[in-house]
């Protein structure tokens, strides 16, 4: 890739950085206290739900990691999966919270050392307004079906559980890619799509008044769930240090409120075989990275299938 990644322009990527920065837990930045001698570790956040979701599930791990590093850990997220990875490219995160099929990308190219992953498995739920027509997938023909950024590997799941159900993305079901999970959901529950795909954990985590109004038609296939890695920046002791505070988290330890919080389960080690069962969705990334780079911004579609 050449550090030349598709999507917002570099320089973009970099005020809005610069911007979140003073923006404090307003923005898109959120700061630990500790020593100021020391540089703070940059704790990038996948953009998967809102700002303001993300710091509240994720601050009281970042408080953790201060406590136990002794450092500075500053929170930072991105405007979309496609300026996330740009600066994970650039090598802007040492401890980077993403997509499984991103850090086997990450690890690949940039040299980025595994930490550790949630425990339960990533899976999509395809869901539908709950009095709605949507019986089957069949009834999804001629319909929407709203996913996550195009980038996403539940959107990969999506549009894999429709071509296992004989129906052609982009063709046969309209594929309209919205900014978050979240926003997915709620274009079903405007009516504004028939259908989302979304993970299966943030939608048992929406609100009540909206879930209510929905149900889950299937599931998708599964794959291994988000991951942390290790950016290059990081000597080998610091390494070991972070890996071996980030595998305490757990949930009978000092991650208990975070996984009751967000039900991912537990923090276990990433093995190679979580990375072999990613490799068919990394091909499939890099396919779509390169269709987009080449494709002027003018002239993408919102809607990308993949074969």
């Amino acid at each position: 890739m050449g550090g030349k990644w598709p999507g917002k322009g570099w320089w973009l990527g970099g005020l809005l950085c610069l911007l979140a920065g003073s923006a404090g837990a307003n923005g898109t930045t959120a700061s630990g206290h500790s020593d100021a001698s020391v540089r703070p570790l940059q704790f990038g956040l996948l953009p998967y739900v809102s700002t303001r979701k993300l710091f509240t599930y994720y601050r009281p791990l970042r408080d953790y990691l201060v406590r136990i590093l002794g450092r500075p850990v500053h929170l930072s997220t991105a405007p979309d999966f496609s300026t996330y990875l740009q600066r994970a490219g650039e090598g802007e995160y040492d401890l980077y919270h993403t997509a499984p099929h991103f850090a086997a990308l990450a690890e690949a190219r940039y040299g980025y050392r595994r930490v550790s992953r949630l425990l339960r498995d990533l899976d999509g739920s395809v869901v539908v307004a709950r009095d709605g027509p949507i019986q089957s997938a069949a009834d999804l023909r001629g319909r929407t079906l709203a996913t996550p950024d195009s980038l996403a590997i539940i959107s990969f799941l999506g549009e894999r559980w429709l071509r296992d159900n004989g129906l052609r993305p982009g063709m046969d079901v309209e594929v309209q890619h919205l900014a978050s999970h979240n926003s997915a959901i709620l274009a079903v529950a405007r009516g504004e799509a028939e259908a989302a795909v979304t993970s299966a954990a943030v939608f048992e985590n929406m609100p009540a008044q909206i879930s209510r109004r929905l149900r889950v038609l299937a599931s998708t296939r599964a794959v291994p769930h988000m991951m942390f890695m290790a950016g290059s920046r990081l000597s080998d002791e610091e390494y070991r240090t972070l890996r071996q505070a980030l595998l305490a988290y757990t949930a009978e330890g000092a991650g208990r409120d975070f996984f009751a919080l967000t039900g991912y389960g537990d923090m276990v080690p990433i093995r190679d075989e979580d990375m072999r069962r990613l490799q068919p969705f990394v091909r499939i990334l890099n396919d779509h990275l390169r269709q987009v780079s080449q494709t002027p911004s003018s002239k993408r579609p919102t809607t990308w299938g993949h074969h």
